[in-house]
């Protein structure tokens, strides 16, 4: 028969809860757990770690700064230095060129580090000491270093290396200078020798020259005027034969004398018009404002007004006058309008032979200019390259005499200051260092003792978590019934005769009764609740609490009002009347035997609603007694008078009797305790009852340790991990189930049972 689920706080959404919740390494568990490989392997890897300290070499350090100002330094002399922004630094003072010297003069041979070495084997051991850097703060400051055993020594070292460094740009500062005064001034002597070379070429050259006193080509002054003229003409030449054509045009096309006079004498003004009086000139002028002025009257005034009538006869007015208007000759005699047009097409072409002629000979004495000016072309490049050179060594010589007269005067302002700001002291020590050994040692051995606590936690098989309960046995978790020593259960007096472990009743307050209270809670409003009335008390072996979580349910469910019986069911080592402190004269044996009546055997307690159905007469043949109908009867009987029955039953994989108790009850609860061994037998027992058809209620945890800042009853608790402390349990009470001598431990044998705490096994 299946499980049925409780719903508690433990097992709420127990079947999604398994697939859900991925089992992994809790890191906090983890460390909880096996905190102790850690401490020990980091205590172990401290002492290492310390031991390897005092094996050590130790190195000393000694620094020295030096600080190197360019004071206002002309840049051409900056360029010509080393050490400019110091980036150079670190190669100079490491390289033997600047070593060396300082070795020499310092006297460092008689160093101990350096004795016997010579020049370059020392240059090259110092070398490999130094370490140098900008400063943190500063562009101008160098920090020069040196590391090594002797710590007396380094300082010597280190100032001979600075100081031969702050020596060095000194001189190199003077250097630099007197090689640019130098390098200027010969450059200007030489600037100077080829700008007068090339001037008295250049006279020289005009001498001998065709061109003018200005440089110029004459021929192609010429020759420019002449193609200024040649233009002139064209422009001439096109205007006159546009308005040749247009005169003829007018004529082919029989236009009216008074157009043509007036195209006469807007294309030409000298000629045409001119020709005529004056009188008829002005009167012809006046023929389009006439016009004009007529048809603005018109538009403004209309064709009736008398404005406008006026104009209208004043134009036919100038028109007759026009008709009889002729052009005088020279002779006297009147010639047409007609002939005067003719005379003045016929000049118009006389003026464009006369163009003609001209233009052919521009054109012939221009070919002459510049053919000539061609001869010249060679001396006009030569003279502009002469005169380009000699303007670029003039530029050139002026350049170099600023040059001079700047690096004289900034040198003057200018220089380096070159000191060293802090020489060295004697030789800190910079390794080893006793933390930084300590510290890696615990570390290493830390790190050490996580992967060895990982490996035993990848062994351990025990359960951790409760969804690893759920997900092992299939079954809810009922409750976690906390640890506590005998100490903690120790009263000064009790008021109550019953054992006290018992702490339902003597400890009402505790974590331990509060945690059997949730247990009856998650029985009596479960949805199944009403129906498991009969309950069986087992579990997987001998130790796991069974009878004291019997004993504390039953109390439990008694001072929640519910008419309770505990019953005895353990007829091989029965404990019920010793817990509950009742007679164990009459009891189920002699019930099932039929010597006694049950109301005889069932004994009042201290509380009210609670009552015992004790062993009795201890029987020979517990598990046949217990597979008789009448202990099935007897069960139905208590199941009609009482609320709640609490069997009480041996450990479910020592004997058999459990087997034949659990078909006929309405559910089982097993309590558990987590040890290496739990998980085994877990499932041999969910297993065995499954195939027996008995109902699984759920599991109760026995012994669960809280750490310290949690609080069971109504706070929080902590169940990333539990603990099993076996040092409380293990041969006090020896379970020889099935044994058939008179030996200690034998079922028949009845023995003192001492008081124990709330974990106490039975």
């Amino acid at each position: 028969m299946s499980s049925v689920g409780i719903p508690n706080m433990y097992n709420s959404n127990a079947s999604t809860s398994a697939d859900d919740q991925a089992s992994g390494l809790d890191v906090l568990g983890f460390l909880r757990r096996r905190k102790s490989f850690v401490i020990v392997l980091a205590a172990l890897g401290t002492g290492i770690g310390y031991m390897m300290f005092q094996r050590q070499v130790p190195i000393f350090r000694s620094i020295a700064l030096v600080q190197v100002i360019h004071q206002k330094a002309n840049p051409k002399i900056g360029m010509m230095m080393t050490e400019r922004d110091l980036s150079d630094a670190v190669f100079e003072i490491t390289s033997p060129s600047l070593i060396i010297p300082a070795y020499e003069k310092q006297r460092l041979d008689e160093l101990v580090m350096l004795r016997g070495l010579s020049a370059d084997s020392a240059a090259s051991q110092i070398a490999g000491m130094l370490t140098v850097k900008p400063g943190q703060n500063s562009k101008n400051v160098i920090e020069i270093a040196i590391q090594a055993a002797r710590a007396d020594e380094i300082p010597l070292i280190v100032n001979a290396i600075a100081e031969e460094y702050v020596a060095r740009q000194i001189e190199n500062y003077k250097d630099a200078r007197v090689e640019l005064d130098a390098t200027l001034m010969r450059q200007k002597e030489l600037l100077h020798a080829e700008l007068k070379e090339k001037e008295t070429e250049y006279n020289v050259f005009r001498d001998t020259s065709g061109l003018m006193s200005d440089g110029k080509n004459p021929h192609r002054e010429r020759q420019q005027s002449y193609l200024a003229k040649l233009s002139s003409l064209s422009l001439d030449e096109t205007s006159i034969k546009a308005e040749l054509t247009t005169l003829e045009a007018a004529l082919k096309e029989g236009g009216s004398r008074e157009a043509l006079l007036m195209v006469i004498g807007k294309m030409n003004p000298n000629s045409g018009p001119g020709a005529l009086t004056n009188n008829s000139r002005s009167m012809e002028e006046r023929m389009v404002p006439l016009f004009l002025e007529q048809k603005e009257l018109e538009a403004k005034l209309g064709k009736d007004h008398p404005r406008v009538k006026a104009i209208e006869r004043r134009i036919e007015f100038t028109r007759e006058l026009l008709q009889k208007l002729a052009i005088p000759t020279e002779t006297g005699d009147v010639v047409p309008v007609t002939d005067f047009i003719s005379i003045y097409l016929q000049s118009l072409r006389q003026q464009i032979q006369t163009i003609v002629t001209e233009r052919g000979d521009l054109e012939t004495q221009a070919s002459e200019a510049e053919r000539l000016a061609r001869a010249l072309a060679n001396d006009e490049n030569e003279d502009r390259s002469r005169k380009n050179e000699i303007e670029r060594l003039s530029e050139l010589f002026h350049d170099a005499s600023s040059h001079v007269t700047e690096t004289k005067i900034n040198a003057e302002y200018g220089g380096v200051k070159a000191q060293v700001l802090t020489p060295a002291r004697q030789g800190n020590l910079i390794y080893p260092t006793l933390t930084r050994f300590l510290g890696m040692g615990a570390l290493l051995g830390g790190f050490l003792g996580m992967v060895i606590g990982y490996v035993v936690e990848i062994a351990d098989r025990s359960f951790r978590k409760p969804e690893d309960l759920i997900r092992e046995f299939g079954v809810p978790i009922l409750g976690h019934i906390p640890f506590m020593t005998a100490k903690q259960l120790t009263l000064p007096k009790y008021t109550n005769p019953m054992d006290k472990s018992a702490v339902s009743i003597h400890s009402p307050r505790s974590r331990p009764a509060e945690a059997y209270r949730s247990v009856r809670t998650a029985i009596c409003f479960s949805p199944s609740g009403s129906l498991h009335r009969v309950l069986q008390i087992t579990s997987p072996s001998a130790g796991d609490g069974k009878s004291t979580l019997a004993l504390n349910l039953a109390i439990s469910l008694a001072m929640s009002g519910k008419r309770t019986i505990l019953m005895e069911s353990d007829f091989r080592r029965p404990k019920v009347h010793k817990l509950s402190a009742v007679s164990n004269k009459l009891g189920v044996v002699d019930v099932l035997r039929g010597t006694t009546e049950l109301t005889d055997a069932i004994q009042n307690t201290a509380i009210e609603s609670l009552f015992v159905l004790p062993c009795g007469t201890r029987p020979k043949d517990p598990a046949e007694l217990l597979s008789r109908p009448e202990y099935e009867q007897l069960l139905e009987v208590l199941r009609q008078k009482y609320d709640y029955v609490i069997v009480d039953s041996p450990p479910m994989l020592a004997v058999t009797d459990p087997a034949s108790i659990a078909p006929r009850v309405d559910a089982v609860i097993v309590a558990m305790r987590l040890n290496r061994h739990t998980r085994g037998q877990g499932l041999r027992t969910t297993e065995a009852l499954r195939e027996i058809g008995a109902t699984l209620c759920g599991i109760v945890i026995n012994g669960v340790e809280g750490t310290e800042g949690y609080g069971y009853g109504y706070g929080s608790y902590n169940y990333s991990y539990y603990r099993y402390s076996g040092r409380y349990y293990g041969k006090k009470y020896d379970y020889s189930y099935g044994s058939k001598g008179k030996a200690k431990g034998d079922y028949f044998e009845e023995e003192p049972v001492e008081s124990t705490d709330a974990n106490t096994p039975h």
